[in-house]
């Protein structure tokens, strides 16, 4: 497994059961401020990427039917949001690993590809394992003419055009150990989220309370009380995502998810 790992993640950088627990209703402004930290605590103007082309997924597991049954969940949450699933075969733009001792394999991943992944990698992954044991996210930019990845600029949604600046790849490992015991529903919408949409170093995300909705990304931090799928909101804001113009501000876009959100909530 080590060594598929470390395979995957290197096309990645080349390609370039229990009942949902209940959700009360927030008010909107509220739900768009948590909407804005699950996000990644971005300001109200930044421009959120998402995937650019169709998806090309690739599950690792030692159990394959567990492989097969995540990797049809997110395609299948991928097509309901509007991304297309490349058939056949095709170079991967997304990888889902569950991988043994997650943390040391990717310490090691970093020390032998650093090259590949380059300085911003490294900087993301020391600042993620000093918080997470668990569940791991990466996702690769585009890289604009001056080397600077599009994902670290504000950008004006009407300067973007189709085919621009976006995500180009992206990457979750999963500790194969804190999967034990997990619905493949709640790995597979965990992993959609974190693949196709910017989300937040979850160390950061606060508690889910009366002011703010629960989420799937809560899933290895309280287990327990974590929901059996995407929530209302967590699905609002990956279908908003996909369904504005590409590149619109977050809070043209969690402003969409909130309303929606809200919608679906009513009796």
């Amino acid at each position: 497994m080590k060594h598929r790992l470390a395979i995957l993640a290197a096309l990645v950088a080349t390609a370039l059961g229990a009942p949902a627990a209940a959700e009360e209703a927030p008010d909107r402004d509220a739900m768009m401020q948590w909407g804005l930290a699950l996000a990644g605590n971005v300001e109200s103007d930044h421009g959120l990427i998402r995937m650019r082309d169709a998806l090309c997924l690739v599950v690792a597991a030692e159990d394959q039917a567990l492989a097969a049954k995540v990797a049809r969940r997110v395609v299948d949450n991928a097509k309901d949001v509007g991304l297309p699933n490349r058939r056949g075969k095709c170079r991967p733009n997304a990888v889902i690993v569950l991988a043994e001792d997650a943390q040391t394999q990717l310490v090691e991943l970093n020390e032998d590809r650093g090259r590949v992944y380059g300085s911003l990698y490294a900087a993301r992954l020391d600042r993620i394992l000093a918080n997470e044991t668990d569940g791991f996210a990466f996702q690769v930019a585009e890289l604009l003419p001056n080397g600077v990845p599009s994902a670290f600029r504000r950008v004006q949604a009407s300067r973007i055009q189709p085919g621009g600046t976006d995500m180009i790849g992206s990457l979750v490992v999963i500790d194969k150990a804190a999967a034990e015991g997990l619905h493949p529903v709640q790995l597979a919408d965990y992993a959609s989220l974190r693949l196709l949409a910017p989300t937040s170093d979850l160390h950061q995300l606060q508690d889910s309370s009366a002011e703010s909705p629960v989420s799937i990304l809560t899933l290895f931090r309280d287990r327990d009380r974590a929901p059996a799928e995407m929530t209302r909101f967590d699905r609002a804001y990956l279908e908003s995502l996909y369904r504005l113009p590409q590149g619109s501000f977050a809070r043209s876009i969690m402003a969409r998810a909130s309303k929606v959100a809200l919608a679906d909530m009513q009796p």
